[in-house]
């Protein structure tokens, strides 16, 4: 199987506790990094420089965060995934559309709404064994939102569900379009906590590594892996390129945190 070498952190910045359970990560522009919060909190949203301070907080209006996990983007707006689902009952999962020039402007940002259900889904919850429908990766391709959904049933399958999500506001029906098999390690080190979607390459990260993969004639292929040093509650992730990822993670009492790395990665390299 191909890897890569060991990563290196360039660079490690302790957030504000303002961010101790930061949950999504992305790129406004160059210089500006948009950061949210999980469940429970405000919905916030915190512009950081790329060391990680808190530049301006953001109020986003018409919105609520039950539990915000990730965001994406396009050229022209952000995305928020209020998808987090942790016992799979919830009936009003959301992405919250949001101008990205109102949100760099303004303090206060109104929001538009992308409402969904998952067609396989017909209990809530669903009996122990069908536990598919957490979520807390989003990635944008192509004008379309791609989820990817943590496996939380027993006994583990090790894989995540792919949604698509149009980025048009409305309310949807979504049926899966692929599966990809991550690894039966559990919470701790195969269930996805961010995606990404750069140079034609999706980035899904766990807590212990970034699995990369293709879309190829709708389906995901690749085992390249970007293998973290250390293991901590990674729930953020963006990705510069190829070589260059942020990242960040939760406090979490013996782990630490809230911290946000910048993270070069080694070339390639063949491994047995």
């Amino acid at each position: 199987m191909s890897a890569f070498a060991p990563v290196v952190i360039a660079q490690t910045f302790h957030l504000s506790t303002e961010l101790s359970e930061i949950s999504g990560i992305d790129f406004l522009n160059d210089s500006t990094i948009v950061a949210v919060n999980d469940g429970g909190n405000e919905p916030l949203l915190y512009l950081l420089n790329l060391k990680g301070k808190v530049q301006s907080v953001v109020k986003v209006e018409n919105a609520q965060n039950r539990d915000w996990e990730d965001l994406t983007v396009d050229d022209e707006y952000l995305y928020i995934g209020d998808i987090g689902n942790n016992v799979n009952n919830r009936r009003d999962l959301v992405i919250y559309k949001v101008k990205i020039t109102d949100v760099i402007e303004k303090k206060t940002v109104k929001s538009e709404k992308i409402t969904f259900n998952y067609k396989e889904q017909t209990a809530f919850p669903p009996d122990r064994s069908e536990k598919h429908f957490d979520a807390e990766a989003l990635a944008l391709y192509d004008d379309t939102i791609y989820l990817f959904t943590k496996d939380r049933a027993r006994p583990l399958k090790g894989s995540t569900f792919v949604y698509k999500i149009p980025t048009t506001p409305g309310d949807y029906t979504v049926s899966k379009s692929a599966e990809i098999y991550i690894g039966k390690g559990g919470l701790l080190t195969d269930a996805l906590t961010a995606a990404d979607f750069v140079d034609g390459e999706f980035f899904l990260m766990t807590y212990n590594r970034v699995v990369i993969k293709k879309l190829v004639n709708g389906k995901f292929v690749g085992e390249e892996n970007i293998n973290f040093k250390t293991y901590s509650q990674k729930e953020a992730l963006v990705v510069k390129s190829k070589m260059e990822i942020y990242v960040a993670d939760e406090k979490q009492v013996m782990l630490g945190g809230p911290r946000m790395y910048h993270i070069e990665v080694n070339d390639l390299r063949d491994e047995d």
